[in-house]
């Protein structure tokens, strides 16, 4: 077997390997939602409190994940995905174990770090190494592992805590962190040929930035929009925000790469994600206080709805990313919204007795809607970037996408609150719905400014050889 075969059977090795251990790591970042009106019962504490555990999480998936993708381009992915499994162990023993609400809210932050160092590892790894059908396959293959192990982190969570507690599902997540770094054990070590100095205060003004930006919903929840607490953390935003484009425009390699992020393959179709990324994250978050607090179901119910959402996205970008090469990528973007919107839409009609079918379907298609986009956007994000740069581009994507996952969330939370003021939560959850289409619409606005095609997908091999477009990773980058 000649050098390029031996090189192209490691490649695939170790993608394989990344994709297996992010099941399990997706898998235990999964499992915390069913168990959330049970550690708040723990404490004595109101649904409210709820948007502190998520800011927790949220500060873990977003604000280390540019320093996470520096660490990658400059000393190898492998690391940066062994600090995933560690921070795995570590947060959901925190949690397990924890003596008060705010040790618990630490380890789910630690949890956050876990998934932010792997759910855009298997994207920067395909993106660097793979062209052509093979990178879109690879893709969407990708992004099937990351979500069918979420398909079943809500129901066996859900199962765990109606069975025995909530403190043995996050020892169950423990173990799962502990197979995933044995999976990573064994990814390729790839050379880096030059490491990057660190940008500290690109980092700096990034981390504000996202505490400035996560903590308005929390302090809107927590004291109310009347009392202009939130307005500091808004001060701190603007502030972070002005200074990190003032600093990284300075910075010959700098955190965010805000160079790339003015490329139309790059902002375009992340704004579009951000959208309904705010509606995919949010209407669970719902659905789980609705199935719960208001309709009185156990946490199993909802790990099944939570599961259908899941196992739509898994499936759809599975088959997104094997045909992503057969069709223009505006279609594909464009179908998935319009499905996702009809699974928001179901979601205006219900009722206090509205059955499980109902809610399974209606959660199926937002599941579907939002996979069946997913390749596209990733596929897009990497197509005109450098390999040199890849991970801190794919991180750079990443941590945009979690932001408005973690907002959506925190948002979702608050408007149920606040429309549930008066005592009707069903109307919560149809209000809620609304604002969520409204984010759609806004959404659509954008898709006309999609290209058709996708550089590095929509071209033959022998078409990037000539081109010079096949990563440079293949041809320089000693793989051990």
């Amino acid at each position: 077997m000649n050098e390029a075969a031996l090189k192209d059977q490691s490649i695939n090795r170790g993608f394989l390997f990344i994709s297996f251990g992010a099941f399990f790591i997706m898998l235990s970042l999964a499992t915390h939602l069913p168990a959330y009106p049970h550690m708040l019962a723990e404490f004595n504490l109101t649904p409210g409190y709820a948007v502190w555990m998520q800011l927790g999480l949220a500060v873990g998936l977003t604000g280390f994940q540019p320093l996470l993708g520096w660490i990658g381009d400059s000393f190898g992915l492998k690391i940066v995905i062994l600090i995933g499994g560690i921070f795995m162990v570590i947060g959901s023993l925190l949690v397990a174990f924890s003596f008060s609400f705010w040790v618990l809210v630490l380890g789910l932050f630690f949890k956050g770090i876990s998934g932010a160092a792997i759910a855009p590892s298997g994207i920067a790894y395909a993106g660097k190494f793979m062209v052509g059908t093979q990178r879109g396959k690879a893709i969407g293959t990708f992004a099937a592992f990351i979500t069918i192990g979420a398909v079943f982190g809500p129901v066996i969570s859900g199962m765990i805590v109606d069975t025995a507690n909530w403190q043995a599902s996050f020892i169950f997540t423990a173990i799962l962190g502990g197979l995933g770094i044995a999976l990573f054990a064994f990814v390729p070590h790839v050379k880096v040929q030059a490491r990057k100095k660190l940008d500290v205060l690109g980092l700096i003004f990034v981390i504000a930035l996202l505490l400035g930006l996560l903590t308005i919903p929390t302090f809107i929840n927590s004291f109310g929009i009347e009392s202009g607490m939130w307005i500091p953390s808004l001060l701190v935003f603007v502030t972070a925000l002005i200074m990190l484009i003032f600093v990284e425009k300075k910075q010959k390699a700098p955190l965010l790469d805000l160079e790339y992020v003015a490329n139309r393959n790059f902002w375009v179709p992340t704004t579009i994600a951000v959208f309904i990324f705010l509606g995919y994250s949010g209407v669970m978050y719902l659905l789980t206080f609705f199935v719960q607090n208001v309709q009185g179901k156990a946490a199993t119910t909802v790990g099944f709805l939570q599961m259908a959402v899941f196992l739509g996205t898994s499936v759809a970008a599975y088959l997104s990313g094997r045909i992503m090469k057969k069709l223009s990528a505006r279609l594909i973007m464009g179908s998935g919204i319009l499905v996702f919107s009809s699974g928001i839409i179901m979601l205006n009609f219900v009722t206090l007795t509205t059955s499980f079918t109902y809610l399974f379907i209606a959660m199926s298609l937002v599941g579907i809607g939002v996979g069946f986009q997913t390749p596209v956007v990733k596929g897009l994000v990497v197509s005109k970037a450098s390999t040199e740069r890849m991970n801190v581009v794919t991180f750079t994507n990443t941590v945009i996408e979690n932001l408005a996952q973690r907002m959506g969330a925190s948002l979702a939370l608050v408007a149920f609150s606040i429309f549930s003021a008066s005592g009707n939560n069903v109307g919560a959850v149809v209000n809620t719905s609304w604002v969520i289409m409204g984010f759609i619409v806004i959404a659509l606005l954008f898709l006309p400014l999609i290209p058709r095609t996708i550089p590095g997908i929509h071209t033959s091999e022998a078409d990037l050889v000539d081109t010079n477009v096949v990563p440079k990773a293949l041809q320089t980058e000693e793989i051990k």
